[in-house]
C-alpha cells in the first residue's frame, strides 16, 4: 500500500508541476475581470478546466502527503517499540 500510494504521489506531483509550466497566462487579465462578478477570472472554457485539474491535482497532493507522513509515522513509532523491547 505504501509503495502504491508512493508512486501514485510521484506521479501525481509530476504531473501537477508539468501542468503548471505548460499553461497558457495570457489569457488572465485581474483588471478584465474586475467587470465580471460571475468569476473572479475572466477565463475560457480550456482554461476553467486546466485550472479546476490543477485544483484538483493539488489537493491530491496535499492528501496523499499527509496519508504518506502518517504511515511513516505509524511505522517510526513501530520501530521504535520493537528496538526499545529488544534491549
Amino acid at each position: 500500500m505504501y509503495k502504491l500510494l508512493l508512486i501514485f504521489f510521484i506521479f501525481v506531483s509530476i504531473f501537477l508541476v508539468s501542468i503548471i509550466m505548460f499553461q497558457n497566462n495570457d489569457d488572465i487579465d485581474i483588471s478584465a475581470s474586475s467587470s465580471d462578478a460571475k468569476s473572479p477570472f475572466n477565463t475560457n472554457m480550456s482554461n476553467q478546466i486546466l485550472t479546476r485539474s490543477i485544483i484538483l491535482l493539488a489537493s491530491l497532493f496535499f492528501i496523499i502527503s499527509l496519508l504518506l507522513s502518517n504511515m511513516n509515522v505509524k511505522k517510526y513509532m513501530k520501530n521504535i517499540k520493537l528496538h526499545s523491547i529488544k534491549k
